[in-house]
């Protein structure tokens, strides 16, 4: 993992932004710390359950949507500073009450940041 304190990293975590779709659930991460390059995305998990990036979708600040797959080296994305990214998952929408979510972005500064945070389905 990189060299990035944890708690710093759970601040990039939108608190409040995990919540169940007609599709399936989403969350947020927001740009806190420095302009960076996200050249990939391991799968998320949610309560140590692993969502294939098939499945995953980011859209961009632009309002563009694309398949977490196609982040990669070869087409990175900017991430600035301020920058948001939602990440929506296909398939069963998460049971209400506490999850433990696990984000990991692989950044081109800092090698994959591993972001844990604690949030509820209301």
């Amino acid at each position: 993992m990189g060299s990035v304190p944890a708690f710093l990293l759970k601040k990039l975590y939108v608190r409040g932004s995990l919540k169940n779709t007609s599709a399936g659930f989403e969350l947020s991460i927001q740009n806190t710390l420095a302009p960076g390059t996200i050249a990939g995305l391991e799968p998320l998990k949610v309560d140590g359950v692993e969502y294939p990036l098939a499945q995953t979708f980011a859209v961009l600040p632009d309002g563009s949507r694309l398949g977490a797959s196609e982040v990669s080296s070869a087409a990175p994305l900017r991430f600035d500073i301020g920058a948001r990214v939602t990440l929506q998952v296909e398939g069963k929408p998460l049971s209400t009450g506490p999850h433990t979510l696990t984000i990991t972005p692989k950044t081109r500064e800092a090698g994959a940041l591993e972001i844990t945070a604690q949030d509820s389905i209301e």
